[in-house]
Order: C-alpha cells, then structure tokens, then sequence
C-alpha cells in the first residue's frame, strides 16, 4: 500500500513540474527626442531577455525582407526594461517596422520614429497618407511626395488584416484591408529613406436594406421580384418558414412567391460582414395587400464610398495651339462630390501648389517644359470630414502609350479641344481578381475603361466599384448571355480576358 501511494505522489509530482506557463505578452513603445530614441518595455516575463527586431532587406532583392535580432538586455523583477540609443542606432530610417521579443512571447509591431532633428529629417520618405482607415474590401494607393526613385515595401506587421503590394506602373503601394485589426507597412525608396502607414481596418457598418419592408405578396400569384440594396456579393441566406415563401436570389433582385398563408424572416449576408432582414406576409387571395412605401436605393449602396473628383477640367495659356509647348502653363480646376481637406496634387511626379476659389472649385498650375514625358501624369488626394481618404488618378493627353494596367483616368477632355484617348484594351489577362462593389482597385479602372470603350459604362474612371460600374457589369453580363450579377467573377472574368 505504500509503494503504490508513493508512485501516485511520484506521478504527480512529475505533472507539475511540466506544466508550461504562457510567456506574457510585452507591450513595447518607441519614443524620441532631437538627441536620442528611447526604448521600453513593460507587462513582459521578469527578469527575461528583451530582443529587439528589426528588418534586413536585401540589397539586390528589396522586397525580400528578414529580421535581424539584437539582444538589449533583461527586464526587471517588474517585467519592465527601457533604454536610451541614438536616432541612428542600427541604421533605422523613419517609418521603419520593429518589435521586441520576451520570454517566447512578441510584441505588437512599432515603427521607428523619424527624428524630431530637423537635420536628421533630411532623406525621410514623405508619402501621400501615412495613416488610413478602410473597411474590409477597400483599397487605397499610397505615393511617395519627394522621390521619383522607385518605392519598395520594407515590412508589414500584420499581413493578414492587410495587403500591400508595389504598383510599378504608377509607382504607388496599394493597400487593401483584409479583416478587422490593424498594421503598419513600411515603405522605402532609395536615397529618400523610409515612411510608415498606419493602417485600421474596420468591418463596414452598413446594412443590407430592401426595396420595401415589410413585404406581401398573395399566395399562389406569380413571383415578385425586390430590390436588394448593399455592399458585397450575396449569401448565406436564410427562410424561417420554407413552407409559407419561396425565396431566392439573383443578383439584386430578391425573388419571392408566396406558397400558403403565413409569415417568414428572410435574412441575407453579403460580403464584409454586412447582413440584413426582412419580413415577408403571405396573405390569401383576394386580400388587400396595405399600402406600400417604396424605398429608395441609398445614396450608395456599396462601402462608404471615399470622396472622388465630380467635375474636371484641363486648359493651356499657349496661344500658339501647342498644348504641351516650352513654358505653356496648363491649368486644372476640379470640384469633390464631397467637402475635403488636405486636398494635395502631383503632377508629373512634382508637388504642385493647391488653391480654393470661392466657388468651391480647386485650382491647380503646372509650367511646362516642353520636354516632360507624355502624357503627364496627375494624382490628387483629400480627405472628407469623417476621416475617408479619396485618391483620383488621370493622365494629361494621349495615354494609349500607357500600359493597360496603369491605375489612371485615362480620357478628360480639354478646353482646347485635346482630348486624352482612353487605352486600346484588348483585356488580355488584364483581370486575375475577384472585383465586386465597394472595392477600389487599378483592375477597376481598367475595368471602367474597358466598360466606358464598350459603351455600358458613362460615369467618371476612379477605379472605384460604386453603383454604375455594377449597373454596367450587369449590363455586360446581359448582352454575353452570363446572369447581370453585377460582379466580375471567373465567367465574366474569362470574357473580357479574351477582349469580348
């Protein structure tokens, strides 16, 4: 009997003393003054080693990215550690992504912060938006303001709430918010150094609504067929009573027919999150359906849409009909659909100074030299009052040399008459993605100059995927005998890769 009780307490003995604690997690913070960065610590493991991490790019293959470790040193009983080292220390620029490990466990990732010397400032990668809010599905391009050197992509501490990735045909990062959470992508170009994007991705907050609601219909009459209004494509649905309503989809249009008398809550998702309901009354034959108020579709009915160019127009001082001629000044004005600050434009790769007139328009000047690479390139990005950050993207003149992939508005008409010609877009494997609304991507564009060319497509090229690019698609769809869905999904995506 007392062998035995001594093997149990042999036993237990051993469970206990392998069973593994979970290192804490460490919440590190990078602060700076005009002479130091100071490092810190706290909520870490006591008395563990604090390594800091930071990335190696490869000189020969910028976009491939490692990160070198650095043992700082231990932290105290507390699990806090701090330290003091210079602004330059480990050849960081500003903007740069890092984080320190403790005990197994890493922190959140922290970007290094550009020196508050004004000296030291010189060679920091200025970039169009350093921090921006998107809902899941959305895109944004971020440029480079004081380089034309090509930019490349240091580091990116959460890539599965967000993508990045180089676009080289307008030099510009695109960045898509993949779920909820938050990230930092660090930017580089050479010679100019290093910025940071701050990067919130939220889910988007609006519903799925209906053309009515509540809805009747007469049981056994034909089927009707109901608006749906929302982001995404649609799924996931749901009928609590199969037996009184028929209930299906396609495309926008919700399609019911009554089967008995009853009552059921149809309920619908769409992509990101967004879902909605609707009660649906079958009433019997012969009864007087109550008066209906028809609702109208929102003002968009995709993602919050970011604010856009409305109204654009180009006009030169030449005198001599050479549009682009030597010290030719080329005048843009344009107007948002929204109010906006931080309205910047950058033409040809230069800063170009911003005005407001008392007409709300904004008015832009560019000098030209006669010897710019045509057609110019414009980028102009704002912010509206909320916070949404809008970028539009066009070319001055005859872009058909550009290639079709460039994320720009490629036709806009001139006060002289010069008119720039959209891209011959045969769409040759143009389209790998799956583009639905409320999205903004360069495949959007193409997308919406591809349309415009066929004729489905009369709005304004933003590579935005609002209510009119879906209309079209639908539109497309139609006349290529595919169901107007209103998405460019494998089917649609394979007719205009072969240029139909």
């Amino acid at each position: 009997m007392k062998n035995n009780i001594m093997i149990v307490c042999a036993l237990g003995v051993f469970i206990s003393t392998n069973l593994v604690v979970a290192a804490a997690t460490p919440t590190l913070v990078i602060s700076n003054t005009a002479s130091s960065v100071n490092i810190a610590v706290t909520g870490a493991d006591h008395n563990a080693t604090v390594t800091f991490n930071y990335p190696n790019t490869s000189v020969s293959n910028p976009g491939s990215v490692s990160y070198t470790s650095l043992d700082l040193g231990q932290t105290d009983s507390s699990g806090s550690f701090s330290v003091s080292v210079a602004p330059n220390s480990y050849g960081l620029s500003g903007g740069i992504s890092t984080y320190v490990t403790v005990g197994g466990s890493s922190s959140s990732h922290v970007a290094w912060p550009i020196s508050t010397s004004t000296a030291s400032q010189v060679g920091s990668l200025s970039l169009s938006q350093h921090s921006i809010s998107l809902v899941v599905g959305q895109s944004v391009s971020i440029f480079p303001m004081n380089t034309a050197n090509t930019v490349y992509i240091q580091g990116n501490s959460n890539s599965s709430v967000a993508s990045a990735y180089v676009q080289s045909s307008n030099n510009s990062v695109s960045i898509t918010g993949l779920n909820v959470g938050s990230s930092i992508v660090s930017i580089c170009a050479p010679t100019a150094g290093c910025g940071a994007v701050s990067v919130t991705v939220t889910a988007p907050t609006q519903k799925i609504t209906f053309s009515q609601s509540p809805i009747y219909v007469i049981a056994g009459q034909p089927s009707q067929n109901f608006s749906i209004y929302g982001p995404g494509t649609y799924y996931g649905l749901t009928n609590t009573n199969k037996d009184a309503i028929s209930v299906s989809i396609d495309g926008t249009n919700l399609i019911l027919k009554g089967l008995a008398i009853g009552k059921s809550t149809i309920s619908i998702c769409a992509d990101g999150y967004s879902c909605g309901s609707v009660t649906v009354n079958s009433l019997s034959s012969g009864s007087s359906i109550p008066t209906q108020a028809t609702i109208l579709a929102p003002v968009t009915s995709g993602f919050d849409q970011p604010p856009q160019i409305s109204s654009l127009t180009i006009s030169s001082n030449n005198a001599d009909g050479l549009f682009f001629g030597p010290s030719s000044t080329i005048s843009i004005n344009f107007g948002t659909n929204v109010s906006v600050t931080n309205v910047q434009v950058k033409i040809a790769g230069v800063q170009t100074l911003v005005t407001q007139g008392s007409n709300g328009l904004y008015y832009v000047s560019y000098r030209s030299t006669g010897n710019a690479a045509m057609p110019l390139s414009a980028i102009a990005s704002f912010t509206d009052l909320s916070g949404r950050v809008g970028q539009s993207y066009f070319w001055i003149g005859n872009s058909a040399v550009n290639s079709p992939t460039a994320s720009t508005v490629s036709a806009v008409s001139t006060s002289n008459g010069h008119v720039g010609v959209p891209s011959q877009l045969s769409g040759s494997g143009s389209f790998t993605k799956y583009l639905y609304s409320g999205i903004s991507d360069s495949e959007v564009t193409i997308l919406q100059q591809r349309l415009k060319a066929g004729g489905f497509f009369t709005g304004l090229v933003t590579g935005y995927f609002g209510p009119q690019t879906k209309a079209a698609v639908g539109a497309y769809q139609k006349k290529n005998g595919l169901a107007a869905v209103g998405v460019v999904g494998p089917s649609t995506r394979t007719l205009l890769n072969k240029g139909i």
